[in-house]
């Protein structure tokens, strides 16, 4: 069974012109949008319906509003299937609520009000969450409930910015999906991401990404903190970052690498901690720490290693071993404590005791016990 749809345009204070609009269809068919124009439609000599100064809506078979839009001009085609519209304002809805408020140059309906495409200085605006997307180009499918953005996209929220080569909205998740060289910027925290594809949760402030991704930390314009993993997740209310594999971190002041598997990073308090093993590289005194659990204060230039450490001076040779491991990278001191083994290999000998203080970098331990016969010293002759 098929049947012509009509569209009703109500024009003036109440005449109503009927006219046969948008063919045949199959059983069952959508709603047409409605039309409401202020001023009389015009039909050319081609068959194409003009519409000045216009309100456009759709509703779902329940009669929930789907869209409605103001327009200056809509123009349809000749088999009546697209309207192509001037200067767009309007608002789409879910549930019967708005979701988002959208303003354009220009624009096409299809599908019988199925589908919306907007273009040129594009604004959308979620009112719950007031975050704003701006693109060159977005298509509305009211029936999945999704904005979609082919050709580049930004979207801005509490300070953060976010561009990408497409994306995508979905309203009823209030999650925006970047893909394509995604970068983002948080301008009170000046920490930037980038990554090559992003679901951004818009009320809960939670980034994250299963690409790799990189984070910079600058002040003024000079990258402080840098940080690389595979996977993250960035929870802006808590000021950290979740990194997930393949963890490297890179310190300007003081200079320092950081590897391991994960880590959390709160890139307000400058801290790094982790309950996996973890490697800390001193690169100008060619210092190694590493430790199954780690704590580094980067602000307080204070590194705190447990369960399992090892230090090594890689110029010299020189290993300490230890339970725990304080490191403080002003004074180059390391305080160590528990089953302390000391290596050194110019003269080659061996100390083990119960603690440990001294500076890796010129081979000045001294290792102590609380039991003086418990200090051995082993050495080595040539």
């Amino acid at each position: 069974m098929r049947q012509r749809l009509q569209l009703k345009l109500s024009i003036g204070r109440g005449a109503a012109l009927l006219i046969g609009l948008l063919g045949l269809t199959a059983c069952q068919p959508p709603d047409p949008p409605k039309i409401s124009p202020t001023e009389s439609p015009k039909i050319e000599e081609n068959g194409r319906l003009i519409l000045n100064n216009a309100t456009l809506e759709q509703a779902n078979p329940s009669g929930q509003p789907l869209w409605k839009i103001q327009v200056k001009k809509a123009t349809y085609t000749q088999d009546q299937k697209i309207a192509r519209l001037e200067n767009i304002k309007g608002n789409i809805y879910q549930d019967g609520k708005v979701v988002l408020q959208v303003s354009a140059d220009r624009g096409e309906v299809y599908k019988e009000g199925q589908e919306i495409l907007l273009k040129d200085n594009i604004v959308a605006v979620d009112p719950r969450n007031k975050a704003i997307i701006n693109a060159p180009e977005l298509r509305w499918l009211p029936k999945e409930g999704v904005l979609i953005s082919p050709k580049g996209i930004k979207g801005s929220h509490l300070q953060l910015e976010a561009k990408a080569r497409q994306g995508r909205y979905d309203t009823r998740q209030e999650k925006l999906e970047l893909q394509g060289q995604v970068v983002a910027t948080a301008k009170e925290s000046r920490v930037v991401l980038q990554t090559e594809r992003l679901y951004w949760e818009i009320p809960q402030q939670v980034i994250s990404t299963d690409q790799k991704v990189a984070f910079d930390r600058y002040i003024n314009k000079t990258i402080i903190d840098r940080l690389t993993a595979i996977g993250g997740r960035w929870e802006r209310k808590n000021n950290q970052v979740i990194l997930q594999e393949n963890l490297e971190y890179r310190s300007l002041e003081p200079p320092l690498q950081i590897s391991g598997s994960q880590a959390i990073w709160n890139y307000q308090n400058r801290t790094l901690t982790s309950d996996r093993p973890t490697e800390i590289f001193q690169y100008q005194d060619q210092i190694t720490i590493t430790g199954n659990r780690v704590v580094v204060e980067l602000g307080n230039r204070i590194a705190y290693l447990k369960d399992g450490v090892k230090g090594i001076n890689q110029k010299t040779g020189a290993q300490l071993y230890s339970q725990i491991l304080t490191w403080k990278m002003s004074e180059k001191i390391v305080e160590a404590e528990g089953n302390i083994i000391y290596e050194q290999q110019e003269p080659k000998f061996n100390l083990t005791g119960d603690k440990a203080i001294g500076t890796l970098e010129d081979n000045n331990i001294v290792v102590t016990s609380s039991s003086p016969d418990r200090v051995v010293t082993e050495i080595y002759p040539r």
